[in-house]
């Protein structure tokens, strides 16, 4: 079942990237991370992470203020069991699509951004960024303008594929049942962890070639180093640390294999600064050292 969810993963990436549609899953009750499997797939889609919507949250009320409206939503949900459309606080448009397991909800399919009134979204944001505490509203509106493209396709076109993935995420929680004693009815998910997951997922993905702290993360997804440190293990299965050197270390193979740059440089471009360290940690994880991976599998080019 793993190749079905990861090719879930790869059908979400394609919409985005086909046809400029931001997608988000909101799960309202939990049903995500019973199969890791399923939970590893959807990781990235649990949180809007486009540069708009990531500085609309830097300042912690707005953030809480974008989570406030998870809970309206799955009423609504609860209450039409239709698609509909909706708006952020920010004046981002959504459609917004159920996904059910016969009568219990378990969360839903965000696709955006569909704007109606382009001058009455820029007005939005201006209104929200001056708010308390203040955003500035040149950078929101310039990071808007970069980052959120019309969709290139028709709603109409695009919500029957849609629709069908809630259903099979449906059918999915069923045969979860199977394999879980405890139903999922009536209770509500912390939907805050899978945001500060997305987040944090997100903030390793951008500042790979950085340093990355722990406190750095925790800062950014507005909690504490503990508690970010508690979900990540809990949902990825491993430390950030080790989570952040596997990462630096898939992208150093394609270095490995693609290129002729010396060990100090493809350390440094992936992370490292210390070449020793970086053919140590290379050799933990992928078990044999750099030197020995580019002598079996490097690519002339």
């Amino acid at each position: 079942m793993g190749e079905a969810f990861s090719k879930v993963a790869s059908y979400l990436n394609y919409l985005r990237d086909e046809y400029n549609v931001q997608i988000c899953i909101k799960d309202f009750c939990g049903f995500i991370p019973i199969n890791k499997e399923l939970d590893r797939a959807l990781q990235p889609f649990l949180a809007h992470t486009n540069p708009f919507c990531m500085y609309m949250k830097t300042d912690q009320p707005h953030y809480r203020v974008c989570l406030s409206m998870i809970r309206p939503m799955r009423l609504k949900c609860d209450k039409t069991r239709q698609v509909y459309f909706g708006m952020c606080h920010a004046g981002l448009g959504e459609y917004i699509i159920p996904i059910f397991s016969d009568e219990i909800l378990l969360g839903a399919l965000n696709v955006g951004f569909f704007q109606n009134d382009e001058n009455r979204t820029v007005k939005r944001i201006a209104r929200t960024c001056a708010t308390k505490p203040p955003l500035s509203v040149e950078r929101a509106i310039c990071l808007y303008h970069d980052n959120i493209a019309s969709p290139t396709i028709d709603i109409r076109l695009l919500l029957p594929g849609l629709e069908m993935l809630a259903e099979y995420l449906g059918q999915t929680y069923k045969l979860f049942q199977q394999t879980h004693n405890a139903p999922l009815s009536g209770r509500y998910h912390n939907s805050s962890e899978d945001t500060i997951l997305s987040h944090a997922l997100e903030y390793i993905r951008s500042n790979i070639t950085n340093s990355i702290t722990i406190t750095e993360l925790a800062d950014f997804c507005h909690c504490s180093e503990s508690y970010i440190s508690r979900i990540f293990k809990k949902r990825t299965g491993v430390n950030i640390n080790l989570y952040i050197n596997k990462m630096r270390i898939e992208a150093a193979k394609n270095h490995l294999l693609l290129s002729h740059e010396s060990m100090a440089d493809i350390a440094a471009a992936v992370g490292f600064n210390d070449p020793n360290y970086f053919s140590r940690i290379f050799s933990q994880i992928i078990g044999i050292s750099p030197t020995e991976f580019r002598r079996r599998f490097h690519q002339d080019i």
